[in-house]
Formats: C-alpha cells, sequence, structure tokens
C-alpha cells in the first residue's frame, strides 16, 4: 500500500469506521481530520490535546516490514515518534514489543508493562 493521504482515510475507516475521534494502541487521541498535521490540537475540559496521526508499521522497514496494510495502523503522531523504528520501546510508562504472530508471518504491538 502506498502511504498516501487517500490510503490514509481508508485505513482509518477500516480500523475506526467515519467516527471523528478514536485512539491508537498506546490511548493517545487521533482527529480524523489531522492526518499528517503535527499542530493540531483540540481542547477539551480546558486542556489543549494533541491528536495529528499517521501511519506506523507495526515492524518497521528497516526490520523487515513493509508496506502491506496488515503491518500497519492509524497512531498519534507522537506515538508513531516514540515508536520510530524500534522493536522493543517506551511510550511514557508503557513497554510495548513487536512480536510475531504464531502461525503467521504477521506481527502485532503487545504491551510488556
Amino acid at each position: 500500500m502506498k502511504i498516501n493521504r487517500t490510503n490514509a482515510m481508508q485505513l482509518w475507516d477500516e480500523f475506526f469506521g467515519d467516527v471523528e475521534f478514536a485512539e491508537d494502541f498506546h490511548g493517545n487521541l487521533m482527529c480524523r481530520s489531522a492526518y499528517g498535521d503535527p499542530d493540531y490540537f483540540v481542547r477539551r475540559h480546558g486542556q489543549a490535546i494533541y491528536c495529528g496521526w499517521n501511519i506506523h508499521h507495526i515492524l518497521p522497514r528497516t526490520h523487515g516490514g513493509t508496506n502491506a496494510v496488515e503491518n500497519l495502523i492509524c497512531t498519534n503522531i507522537l506515538t508513531n515518534e516514540s515508536a520510530a523504528d524500534k522493536i522493543t520501546y517506551w511510550i511514557d510508562d508503557s513497554l510495548y514489543q513487536v512480536q510475531r504472530i504464531f502461525g503467521s508471518h504477521r506481527h502485532q504491538i503487545v504491551r510488556l508493562a
């Protein structure tokens, strides 16, 4: 899958449907209309919440991952930057690791702590 706005919106629709807001795997807020926007904030309960998002490779390309749809997920840009191209990483106080799904060539993100 080529990573562009059109395909990103299709991926959003596949994961979340037509909702305007959703949370990524770490719980960070994303706003459907904020794809690729590093400066998009919304105000909730008097607080500015960052909710720009983009596409994240579950298994990073540097570790053999591809642009296949099953290797892509929508994530808040901050989540994506924290994960970067690592297969084990901390975001805030949570430890994540990319693991192969047993009996498959696919991978998933698992929260370890």
